[in-house]
């Protein structure tokens, strides 16, 4: 009797445990392959046995695991199992069928529990590394400008309390760019050649005023070019008060050149226009010296337009060695006793050196070609193709 206590109170042996896992393994097996069989049947549409009403007997059922099933004691599985069972002459052990249930459904165990998805934690840790990188990027890149500044100190005029000149006497831009912009004076700078407006009821509404000027400047020196020319023209009555204003805009004049700005303006004074006030800027001048070539236009005609004012057309040569585009051409019209009428202007997109080019300008104003005596032409050089 105390052997048996000794015996119940031990459980299974070593040897019984060793088979038990033995035989957990080949349940473990029997299952994956009926399960494969399972999946098999459902991907081709084969109906299982009581789905086909087929009598099939499974080959592959296991009997250790239909005991089980039916309740019967592990004594019975000994052929099973193989060798004999130390503990089958006291009936079932419940602590070894209680293993043996553990083990053969630890696969089973395995194939349901879900696979932990990874992917947020893996992102979030990747968002954290890139952020650590620049964090430390940017303080790298802090530091290396500081030791830049502190290192390139000495080269600052520094005052007494450690600020730097620059913070005081900022440069203003005329003395940044007082070596290319400075002009030669007011005296000696461009010149109104001449100037003329023309106002006229409007062509449509004759209670409504139009009008056209004209203004001539020339450039008197030989060794320097203007660019960037502003022509502001304010009209004056017959006391000199100011009735109205307009502006033209030259690119280029070159040395020793006369250019014209002309427009085409509506709502004109109602009041008659007894004159105007010119004013001229220059924004950058610059020393080239004496510049070969030039402009030649040939074959000028000015007639009247096909619905109303005047259209003049005419040729034009580039004589630089260079091809140049978007050159401007201004029409100036005057009557027979010289004064000015007014004027328009035109563009023309390209010209190649010694190439004859047809261009035309319209006025499409209320003028009467009756009052054109004369047509004078002024061509000028645009900011991208400027002779050298």
């Amino acid at each position: 009797m105390a052997g048996d206590e000794e015996t119940e109170a031990t459980g299974p042996s070593d040897e019984t445990i060793a088979r038990l896992r033995s035989r957990a393994e080949q349940l473990q097996a029997a299952r994956r392959m009926r399960q494969h069989e399972t999946e098999a049947e459902a991907a081709t549409g084969t109906g299982t046995e009581e789905e086909t009403g087929a009598d099939v007997e499974d080959e592959d059922e296991d009997p250790f695991a239909a005991m089980l099933a039916a309740g019967a004691p592990l004594a019975h599985a000994e052929d099973l199992v193989g060798g004999a069972d130390p503990f089958t002459e006291h009936g079932a052990d419940p602590e070894a069928e209680r293993l043996l249930d553990r083990w053969a459904g630890e696969e089973r165990d395995e194939a349901v529990e879900p696979k932990r998805n990874w992917s947020p934690l893996i992102a979030v840790v990747v968002v954290a590394i890139v952020a650590a990188l620049a964090f430390v990027g940017g303080r790298a890149l802090i530091t290396s400008s500081a030791d830049d500044d502190t290192a390139s100190g000495d080269l600052l005029d520094l005052g007494d309390d450690g600020s730097s000149v620059l913070d005081e006497d900022t440069p203003s831009l005329e003395d940044l760019t007082s070596d290319v912009t400075l002009p030669p004076g007011p005296d000696s700078g461009l010149q109104v050649a001449d100037q003329g407006i023309t106002v006229v009821p409007d062509r449509f509404d004759e209670s409504r005023r139009e009008g056209t000027f004209a203004i001539i400047v020339q450039n008197p020196h030989d060794d320097w070019l203007a660019q960037g020319v502003q022509v502001s023209a304010t009209f004056l009555d017959e006391a000199g008060a100011p009735l109205g204003a307009d502006d033209g805009f030259v690119e280029v004049v070159l040395p020793g050149q006369s250019v014209a700005v002309a427009a085409l303006f509506f709502d004109a004074p109602t009041v008659p226009v007894a004159g105007m006030d010119v004013q001229v800027e220059v924004a950058r001048w610059r020393e080239t010296g004496p510049m070969e070539g030039g402009f030649t236009i040939t074959e000028v005609q000015t007639n009247e337009a096909e619905f109303s004012g005047v259209r003049t057309t005419f040729l034009i040569q580039s004589d630089f060695e260079e091809p140049l585009t978007d050159v401007g051409v201004t029409a100036v019209y005057r009557a027979a006793d010289g004064r000015i009428i007014g004027g328009y202007d035109t563009f023309v997109e390209r010209l190649d050196p010694g190439v004859p080019t047809p261009a035309e300008i319209d006025l499409l104003g209320n003028v009467d070609p009756a009052q054109i005596a004369s047509t004078e032409l002024y061509p000028t050089a645009a900011f991208g193709s400027v002779p050298e």
